[in-house]
């Protein structure tokens, strides 16, 4: 197993991120935050990481230095976490915004440079995934005792990351150029338009998973689960993704990833209606994780492939997609709730449009 500092920058990065985000919600309750208020902080969020992961990727791109917006990011992260500790609503807000910030501003800046260096995107993104893993687990026993203890974990693990950072030696064919040479001057809407389908494909998928997780904590609760078993189910989940991020997603092609993972995306999202107690939940989790790690590299490699001198510009977009995504997903949710639909319905549907853009994407693909 291959081991770089952006693999490690990386496993920090998700580590720290999304392990504090799963508990927000209940820091924010703590707090004082109502429900709608909670939820405009989410959408604010994910405005957020979608408007700096679009301007930092083509920054990094323009100005040829990917280190510079990873060690931006990182720090940005770090410190803003910190504002979670404060007990008062202003600080929450600005901690939700500048998170947002600093992770929309690293991610695609990190996979551009290991893109640039020629090392598998699978084997890097596996890392993302195990320290989504190793970070839901550990902090669910701390949250047990201290939900800020959550937050201080976050902030040493995205220090390691930023220290790590300033470590990083760029070795592409970027340095040492000129900028205005290798940088192409294609608009957004070029890059975007040269690799529409994927990013099409990525976003209609993931808003309708993000619409299932909207109330998937809900859901297990009702099969019967407790917190310690919803860490469970997600962390198979989590080092499925891994397993096959580490050992698959660099010898596929990535547009069969993309097919392949979107069949497995149906299939999980309708046996999830099949459960009747939570045990039942966990053979899906290796479904679910199968097809997340064939859509996300897949569409990763589909896009980055595809650019010679706009990959950071290529995977901002992505990043700005699948933040996009956090918001168009409860809205559906809420729409299939308030036309008298239940989480079944929720399921089903999201499986049904699933399968419509499997075959919308194999079609573009055939006629263009």
């Amino acid at each position: 197993m291959k081991l770089s500092s952006e693999d490690l920058i990386n496993f920090l990065a998700n580590l720290a991120t999304l392990s504090a985000f799963t508990f927000v919600p209940l820091w924010g309750k703590e707090l004082g935050l109502t429900d709608p208020e909670i939820a405009a902080m989410a959408t604010l969020y994910a405005l957020i990481a979608f408007s700096s992961g679009l301007i930092t990727g083509r920054l990094s791109d323009k100005f040829a230095n990917r280190k510079l917006f990873i060690i931006f990011g990182s720090i940005t992260a770090m410190i803003t976490i910190s504002g979670l500790l404060i007990p008062d609503k202003t600080w929450f807000t600005i901690s939700r915004i500048m998170t947002g910030l600093g992770f929309g501003a690293l991610a695609p800046s990190l996979v551009a440079l290991v893109s640039d260096k020629g090392e598998k995107i699978g084997n890097f993104s596996s890392f993302g995934s195990l320290g989504w893993a190793s970070g839901v687990l550990i902090s669910g026993v701390l949250g047990l005792f201290w939900i800020p203890a959550i937050f201080i974990f976050g902030i040493l693990a995205l220090g390691g990351a930023t220290i790590l950072a300033f470590s990083i030696r760029e070795e592409s064919r970027f340095l040492g150029g000129s900028p205005k040479k290798n940088f192409s001057n294609e608009s957004f809407f070029e890059v975007f338009w040269h690799r529409k389908s994927a990013y099409l494909t990525l976003g209609i998928r993931h808003s309708f998973a993000q619409s299932i997780w909207t109330f998937w904590p809900l859901f297990l609760l009702s099969l019967g689960a407790n917190t310690f078993w919803i860490a469970i189910i997600q962390t198979t989940n989590a080092l499925t993704q891994f397993t096959i991020m580490q050992y698959y997603t660099d010898k596929i092609p990535s547009k069969f990833m993309m097919y392949l993972g979107l069949s497995f995306s149906a299939i999980s999202f309708f046996s999830f209606t099949l459960a009747t107690d939570f045990w039942g939940i966990i053979p899906t989790q290796i479904i679910l994780g199968i097809s997340w790690a064939f859509t996300y590299v897949g569409t990763l490699r589909y896009s980055v492939e595809k650019s010679d001198f706009d990959k950071s510009s290529s995977a901002g977009i992505l990043t700005s997609t699948m933040a996009i995504s956090g918001i168009f997903g409860p809205l559906i949710a809420l729409t299939i709730i308030g036309l008298g639909g239940g989480y079944v319905q929720i399921m089903i549907i999201a499986a049904v449009v699933t399968v419509v853009t499997l075959l919308g994407f194999w079609l573009s693909q055939h006629i263009s």
